[in-house]
């Protein structure tokens, strides 16, 4: 009977594991390099190196910590738990607390005042669609 288990063993082939680890080793370290850019950045990063993103288009998550409200934008400030980044946006102002997810271009020359503030710009949002229907006409009265 093991005379037979033998034979029938022959055949089967044995992997060397080796070049299989090496490539999952290598594919988790490209995949861990390119982290950077396949996920977003933090607010903590983008406030800690503006320099570093001013120009580029990132997406930010948080809570909403701050709200202002003037006659020529609107700004509000997210919290995602590494730092505070400003969103100026045209659209109307998120209520307190209440957790965000948004797209801009980031801009390290804002300021409110004389506070300066790193903020990520949203685009601005597409114009309403203008309806094809006539207005009634007034009766006269």
């Amino acid at each position: 009977m093991a005379a037979a288990r033998e034979r029938t063993m022959d055949h089967l082939q044995t992997w060397d594991t080796r070049p299989i680890a090496a490539m999952a080793v290598l594919g988790i370290g490209l995949l861990a390099a390119s982290c950077g850019q396949v996920l977003p950045p933090k607010a903590g990063t983008i406030a800690e190196h503006p320099e570093r993103f001013n120009g580029q288009t990132v997406k930010v998550s948080g809570k909403v910590k701050e709200r202002i409200d003037m006659p020529l934008y609107r700004c509000f400030v997210v919290d995602d738990g590494t730092g505070l980044i400003g969103v100026v946006t045209k659209r109307p102002l998120p209520f307190m607390g209440a957790t965000v997810h948004t797209e801009g271009r980031v801009d390290t020359s804002f300021k409110i005042g004389r506070r300066p503030l790193t903020v990520v710009i949203e685009p601005d949002p597409p114009p309403t669609p203008k309806s094809n229907v006539p207005l009634p006409e007034r009766m006269p009265g």
